[in-house]
């Protein structure tokens, strides 16, 4: 069986932050896409700056990634699907000379919209451990924010 890619882009907001949602309390952030992506120091794990709780970052995807990572894929399996038929519709009908005969109508691929980060008003804070940046809602007094790379009490 073939392995497949498929890749997609978020344009993060005017300060290059792409949105994620903690799976455990399902509080929003934003973290750097560049400090994220980053080759030389791959990220596995995240923390949330919220409840400090850590998974893979991939279950740190927003529902709106999700949705659009789940729609790829489905127009994915779709055009395979239209191909392999439509294929098969084509060699029966030519070589069963009229005995047997296929009719094939293709499938539709569905939407997949855009993601944009829009910029809010989360306050950015940078880590003294590891040196990444975060962006949380944040009010002063009230709340902890812990890095979501090394997990410190930022």
């Amino acid at each position: 069986m073939t392995q497949v890619t498929l890749s997609f882009t978020i344009q993060g907001d005017s300060e290059g932050f792409v949105t994620f949602e903690c799976p455990f309390c399902s509080s929003e952030f934003k973290v750097r896409a560049d400090e994220l992506q980053h080759d030389e120091k791959p990220v596995m794990d995240l923390f949330c700056p919220y409840c400090g709780l850590t998974s893979n970052k991939n279950n740190f995807y927003t529902k709106e990634t999700v949705e659009k990572i789940e729609a790829l894929a489905m127009n994915y399996a779709i055009e395979q699907l239209n191909k392999t038929f439509g294929k098969m519709a084509r060699n029966i009908n030519s070589t069963s000379k009229g005995v047997i005969k296929m009719d094939f109508k293709p499938l539709k691929t569905v939407n997949v919209r855009e993601l944009k980060d829009r910029d809010t008003t989360e306050e950015i804070f940078a880590c003294s451990c590891c040196e990444q940046h975060v962006k949380v809602l944040y009010c002063a007094g009230v709340s902890k924010v812990y890095c979501p790379y090394c997990g410190v009490d930022i």
